[in-house]
């Protein structure tokens, strides 16, 4: 993935091991006007260090966005593509386009349940930042200003299942080839509140 300029905020970069280790996730399933959808929100934690701006941040979300094939709430939700993969029925593995890494985020429970079973995606991408432990109200009070502000972007996929540790060449339908060294990078997840 090249850096890419964006008329509306900073150049994206393209995602790093860093960046993907240090994105927080949440995960709920809620019903919407097409039935129940799971939703994997992603975004960066407040700043940690002296080039964490929040131009920074924001370029490296959109880099994460890009790397997702995401787009603006106000456009058409766009089909992802097959890049959402399940690991042992409770492990999400997130493939990105042009990057070496995969995101893991062990979340199990009812959302891998329903994903597993066929249910559908939506995968946001916040470009602000939100503290990793944030509670619902906070989660969902971000939610409602990015869309509004058209600082979250969106797209929807199915989970496919893989049996060992990462997609094998066949489980994505690229154009081109997976890179056989594809390496899994851990995300850390915080607990959902009560």
């Amino acid at each position: 993935m090249t850096q890419n300029a964006n008329p509306t905020g900073p150049t994206a970069v393209a995602p790093t091991a860093g960046l993907i280790a240090s994105v927080a996730a949440w995960f709920w399933i809620d019903l919407t006007h097409v039935g129940h959808v799971a939703f994997l929100l992603l975004a960066h934690p407040p700043e940690r260090r002296p080039s964490d701006s929040p131009e920074a941040i924001e370029a490296r979300m959109r880099g994460l966005a890009e790397a997702l094939a995401l787009a603006e709430p106000h456009k058409p939700l766009p089909d992802i593509g097959a890049r959402l993969f399940m690991h042992r029925d409770a492990d999400v593995l997130l493939s990105l386009d042009e990057c070496d890494y995969l995101l893991h985020v062990p979340i199990g429970g009812e959302w891998a349940r329903f994903v597993c079973n066929g249910g559908p995606v939506t995968v946001a991408v916040g470009l602000d930042p939100l503290p990793a432990r944030s509670h619902l109200e906070v989660v969902e009070a971000y939610l409602t200003q990015r869309v509004r502000q058209g600082r979250l972007l969106l797209g929807k996929t199915r989970a496919s299942r893989v049996q060992s540790g990462r997609p094998s060449r066949t489980a994505r339908q690229t154009e081109g080839p997976v890179n056989d060294e594809m390496r899994l990078v851990r995300l850390s997840v915080p607990p959902s509140p009560p």
